[in-house]
């Protein structure tokens, strides 16, 4: 079986909201990974996104973000 789940690959016309990701973390239970991607780019959606599920990060601006 699956680990995790992905909402996209960043290459579309939006990215992982907090709406997706409560849905996903629904869907899937506790026992599957959540993972958040495409257009994060602060500090401020990382966190919403975690508090909604997300189990992991995925952001080309990760040093921007830990700055």
């Amino acid at each position: 079986g699956a680990d995790f789940c992905k909402t996209s690959t960043g290459f579309g016309s939006s990215g992982a909201t907090v709406k997706d990701i409560r849905l996903m973390r629904q869907t899937v239970g506790e026992s599957m990974g959540v993972k958040a991607s495409g257009a994060i780019r602060d500090f401020d959606k990382v966190k919403a996104l975690l508090a909604a599920g997300a189990t992991r990060i995925g952001t080309s601006r990760g040093v921007a973000i830990i700055k």
